[in-house]
C-alpha cells in the first residue's frame, strides 16, 4: 500500500490540490488521515478557523479515502456539523472512515479533531466510475 500512496500524493501534487497545505499523514483503502497547521490567513471575521477550511480538510481526507482503490471516485453529497471552533496555531485532524461500500457507491463519515476535541463531522457518499487513474500494486 505504500507504493500505491506514493502514486496517489504524486498525482494530488500534479493536480494541484490541498497537497501543499494538508498532509496525509495515514493512507489505506478505506481510511485516510490528513493534517493541516491552522495558519492565520484561514481565518473568518471572528478570528476562528473558517468553515471552508474545516470542510476542504474533511473534503481532503475522505477523497484520499475513496480514491485509494485506485478507480476515479467522485463525490456525490456531503453534509457538515461543525461542533468547535479552531483558531491559528492549532493542528486539526481529519479521519475518513469507510463506512460502506458497493459497486459503484459508498459512503463515509468524517471526524475533524483539534487535539482530543472532536469539532466537526461530514457524512459523505461518492460515486465510483469504472476507470483506474493509477496503476495498483
Amino acid at each position: 500500500m505504500k507504493t500505491t500512496m506514493n502514486k496517489f500524493t504524486s498525482k494530488l501534487r500534479t493536480t494541484r490540490m490541498l497537497s501543499h497545505w494538508a498532509l496525509l499523514i495515514k493512507f489505506e483503502a478505506g481510511f485516510v488521515e490528513a493534517a493541516l497547521d491552522v495558519k492565520s490567513h484561514m481565518v473568518n471575521a471572528n478570528g476562528t478557523v473558517h468553515g471552508a477550511v474545516i470542510y476542504a480538510l474533511a473534503d481532503h481526507a475522505f477523497s484520499a479515502a475513496c480514491n485509494a482503490y485506485g478507480k476515479t471516485s467522485l463525490g456525490v453529497n456531503t453534509t457538515i456539523q461543525f461542533m468547535e471552533s479552531a483558531k491559528p496555531g492549532d493542528k486539526l485532524v481529519a479521519r475518513a472512515i469507510e463506512i460502506k461500500r458497493k459497486f459503484r457507491t459508498g459512503f463515509y463519515r468524517v471526524e475533524v479533531f483539534h487535539e482530543d476535541n472532536l469539532i466537526a463531522t461530514i457524512e459523505a457518499m461518492f460515486y465510483r466510475k469504472n476507470h483506474y487513474y493509477i496503476e495498483l500494486d
